[in-house]
């Protein structure tokens, strides 16, 4: 067994939180779907995860807690949403309200912060209004200078955890510039803010989410995060954050459906026959299970490249944001197709869990920025990146260092490293990859690759960015994601489940990114798929997850 130390403490939570199919765990798909059909916040599963102690993984180490390794906080959000994607995106909007202070707060606010996140209790990030939408410099929240600090007034409004959170990161408008704010909502006059009704949504019904709205409600002097009129800064560095752990949700969704469609395909017959004997129904595992695996080989790199390449992170985080939602949509599209008809019954396997995991992963897919936002932040970036620059273009990045998941990623010093805002220069993942050949299928891509640099190099950016960067910024993407897969197999080959350890899934990633790219590969298609399906029958026959990092033991105690 090799050992992959951030995934260590994955195991703990999986084996504190137990199988969801067993009705005795403590947080099993049936209750689960009881809650959300009734709407109500899954309370006794975020207390199960509280016992386990969850908290301390969102507060540095530096501040008390076990928060080193952004891979590591990757893989138990998406233990989290294998039950229920609420516990991930309820936690996550805690680190993402958090992550300002560990970044730039003082001394008084970090402890503040850890002490309610290390006593169970959550945050919000209030950054979002009614009217601005994700246009953070529309923002009308106002904070107002007065002797005694500042006097904030304005609503907020679509916020996780905005009704149960003890403290809030705010933007606001004060003076000429946007500053984001820590506030204490237990230090707040009542009668000076108050909250607004939950918003009902399709997906993600459990979620606390609502809004506050203030009212001269009078906030210390102190509340100020960092230099004053950094506040879209601040959250600009945070964001790439939180667009990669977004990731680690989108990615637990979708291993339960996997898992849920091999369960039913396993325990249904049709026509005398297993309904995993039937073509139809491998091929349809096959293929989300390929696109699984894409989306997690993308995920995972980019989390490492939080602290490996900080510099790349706000592109790759993007790129991330983007391909891995919709990577996993698509799994989970083919894991229902299994089910045929009984998708659409709100009963049955697993008590309905698969449609709630489609509902959810869909909402999911918008947090901190749509497909469309990062497909702009993305163009931006790439017209940097396919620039002819002269002469030296910085340090190279070790590639076997960002994929090697035997290798431990740098740990996080918070008030040094984070995603660099200047313009990223450098791309390693897609520009120096020189991957196996697979029967050819390497050099339609590199092919595809030294085109699209062309065509962004033929752009005109005088009047902001082009309608035609928008697809180019598409295609990237799905390089990227081939790219990854290319050099997760390269340096991981060998510590891969038996059936992942030749080159026949990274192909066979390849050629349905290549058929998303409207490129035909130059041989017929990997004959992987038997193979494939055959480890993913046997790995859920095993209680475990789709996922091609190996089983670990959990840490041991003490």
């Amino acid at each position: 067994m090799v050992s992959c130390a951030a995934y260590r403490s994955s195991a703990a939570l999986e084996a504190a939180l137990g199988d969801p199919f067993d009705p005795a765990a403590p947080v099993p798909y049936r209750t689960v779907i009881a809650m959300d059909e009734r709407e109500q916040r899954p309370d006794e599963a975020f207390e199960a995860v509280g016992r386990w102690g969850f908290a301390r993984h969102l507060i540095p180490q530096g501040d008390g807690g076990r928060l080193a390794c952004f891979e590591e906080l990757l893989g138990l959000l998406r233990v989290l949403a294998r039950r229920d994607p609420v516990l991930a995106v309820g936690h996550g909007a805690s680190l993402f309200a958090a992550l300002p202070v560990w970044m730039w707060g003082d001394t008084a606010q970090r402890a503040l912060v850890a002490e309610r996140l290390a006593a169970g209790e959550f945050g919000a990030i209030a950054i979002s209004e009614a009217r601005a939408g994700s246009d953070l410099l529309a923002t009308a929240t106002t904070a107002i200078r007065t002797p005694a600090g500042f006097r904030l007034d304005g609503e907020k409004w679509l916020i996780s955890n905005a009704t149960r959170g003890t403290f809030c990161t705010v933007l606001a408008r004060s003076g000429r510039h946007l500053g984001l704010f820590l506030v204490d909502k237990r230090a707040l006059p009542a009668d000076r803010f108050r909250h607004l009704p939950k918003v009902p949504t399709l997906g993600l019904r459990g979620n606390d989410l609502s809004g506050i709205t203030f009212d001269r409600c009078e906030v210390p002097s102190g509340a100020p995060l960092g230099e004053a009129g950094r506040g879209v800064e601040i959250l600009l560095a945070a964001s790439s954050y939180v667009r990669v752990l977004a990731c680690g949700i989108a990615l637990g969704a979708a291993d339960g459906a996997v898992r849920i469609a091999v369960r039913w395909a396993r325990e249904r017959s049709l026509y005398g026959r297993e309904l995993m004997a039937l073509p139809a129904v491998r091929e349809r595992l096959s293929a989300a299970c390929t696109d699984l695996l894409t989306a997690e080989c993308v995920a995972v790199s980019a989390a490492r490249a939080m602290t490996l390449g900080a510099d790349r992170a706000r592109l790759w985080s993007s790129v991330a944001k983007y391909a891995v939602p919709l990577l996993c949509e698509r799994a989970v599209r083919n894991a229902a197709r299994v089910l045929g008809a009984r998708f659409y019954l709100r009963e049955g396997a697993a008590s309905g869990m698969l449609q709630k995991f489609a509902r959810d992963l869909a909402a999911t897919g918008i947090v901190d920025g749509t497909s469309m936002v990062q497909l702009h932040l993305i163009a931006s970036a790439l017209r940097s990146v396919a620039a002819p620059h002269p002469g030296d273009r910085g340090a190279a990045l070790d590639l076997e260092g960002l994929f090697s998941l035997a290798t431990p990623a740098p740990s996080w010093h918070p008030r040094r490293t984070g995603p660099a805002l200047g313009p990223v220069v450098r791309d390693e993942i897609t520009q120096e990859w020189h991957g196996p050949c697979l029967d050819g299928r390497f050099a339609v891509l590199d092919a595809e690759r030294t085109g699209l640099i062309r065509r962004i190099r033929a752009l005109t950016w005088t009047d902001g960015t082009p309608r035609a960067a928008f697809a180019l910024a598409r295609r990237h993407c799905l390089l990227h994601a081939a790219a990854a897969c290319g050099h997760t197999w390269v340096h991981n080959r060998r510590l891969l489940d038996p059936e992942l350890a030749a080159p026949h899934w990274p192909a066979a990633c390849w050629d349905r990114l290549l058929a998303m790219l409207g490129r035909t590969p130059p041989r017929p298609a990997a004959p992987c798929e038997h193979d494939l399906v055959d480890w993913l029958v046997r790995t859920c026959d095993e209680r475990r997850w789709p996922s091609l990092i190996p089983p670990q033991p959990p840490p041991s105690k003490g």
